[in-house]
């Protein structure tokens, strides 16, 4: 009698849970897409993708939360971050700015962004923004090939951010496959094809259901631990860089860590989507111009000399060795006495991104150069 009532209990569980994924399907099924894009956080349409392993969905008007920030997300039809009701003016010619999450805008209202703040100052082009997080240098190349090849989208020039994520990123996250998709080194071609069918469904899931939306802003979380304890103290801190990852951001001037295995062939596979993107660019008649930009890490460690730096180098060899123009943005980060006040200066506090002075500094060098070139 017990056995039946447990087994009559789980089975009525079971149907109540499947009658409410029903429903809640069904209700956004028929939900219009502007009025379903605007529900939910930007987690819920962070999807997964074969070609550029995950990009941010287009025509989406939601909010962002980052720390203790709370922003707007707003991308156009191609999933780029634009300001309210910006539209591409076919009357001018696009200046595209591609790179991981500085570019994009981690923590910060578009009204503050670099690419809004250089719209305003010179209204000539259109400015698309073509960065997302955690992408890296083979993405920028896929994107870019996508946009000019696919899309038919003209270009006048093309800004390259390449940050010091980007060495850890291509030294120990991603690969291409034999089709030239950028996919998880770690996972094997067959572990990729199998997640690449079930992402079909979780994708649609995470955009189409109130539940999905729900676990994702509540359940799952935001941010790490190691930021929390930093942000619910933050006034009181002297040392911010133990709450930085150190790996990520401060191999440029630490020898042990650009030594290391992963870092040399990161820095090779940047070296190489480089060449990639300079023949992309030069075949389409495109610019291409590198901006260089200090980390956090090293504006905390008073890393001034530039030339000591294998990210600079890297980059600065590379450049002068392809005859392509490089924004050098190092100054601007060390303007102030002590680093700390140079770091929360320009910084988010407890976080390696850009603030709105950080932004600011950003726009100014782009301004500088569209005046000039």
């Amino acid at each position: 009698m017990i056995t039946k009532k447990i087994k009559d209990l789980i089975s009525y569980i079971l149907f109540l849970v499947f009658a409410i994924i029903l429903v809640d399907l069904i209700i956004n099924f028929f939900l219009p897409q502007e009025i379903k894009k605007k529900i939910g956080i930007t987690k819920n349409y962070s999807l997964k993708s074969k070609e550029f392993h995950h990009v941010l969905a287009p025509k989406i008007n939601v909010n962002e939360f980052w720390g203790d920030r709370k922003y707007k997300v707003i991308t156009n039809e191609y999933g780029m971050r634009i300001d309210k009701n910006y539209k591409i003016d076919i009357g001018k010619k696009n200046i595209g700015f591609i790179g991981d999450s500085f570019v994009y805008g981690t923590g910060m209202d578009f009204k503050n962004h670099f690419i809004n703040l250089t719209k305003i100052t010179n209204d000539k082009y259109n400015y698309l923004n073509l960065g997302y997080v955690s992408h890296s240098p083979s993405i920028y190349f896929k994107k870019l090939f996508y946009f000019i090849n696919n899309k038919n989208l003209d270009f006048k020039k093309i800004f390259i951010f390449i940050d010091t994520s980007d060495v850890q990123d291509e030294g120990l996250f991603y690969r291409e496959d034999k089709q030239g998709n950028i996919v998880r080194k770690s996972e094997s071609d067959q572990e990729i094809k199998n997640k690449n069918f079930k992402y079909i469904f979780k994708n649609y899931i995470k955009q189409n259901s109130f539940i999905f939306k729900f676990y994702e802003a509540f359940i799952k979380g935001t941010g790490q631990m190691g930021e929390s304890l930093c942000l619910n103290n933050k006034e009181n801190i002297n040392d911010f860089k133990k709450y930085l990852d150190y790996d990520r951001y401060g191999y440029a001037f630490d020898k042990k860590i650009s030594s290391k295995e992963w870092a040399i062939e990161g820095q090779k596979k940047i070296l190489n989507y480089l060449s990639k993107i300079k023949n992309l660019l030069d075949n389409n008649n495109i610019e291409m111009i590198i901006v260089y930009y200090p980390s956090a890490l090293d504006i905390l460690k008073n890393n001034k000399n530039k030339e000591d730096s294998d990210h600079f180098k890297m980059l600065n060899s590379w450049s002068k060795k392809n005859d392509v123009n490089l924004i050098d943005t190092q100054n601007e980060f060390f303007k102030k006495k002590d680093p700390i006040n140079n770091y929360k200066t320009n910084h988010i506090i407890c976080d390696v991104h850009w603030n709105e002075n950080g932004h600011q500094i950003i726009a100014k060098k782009i301004v500088d150069y569209l005046n000039k070139n």
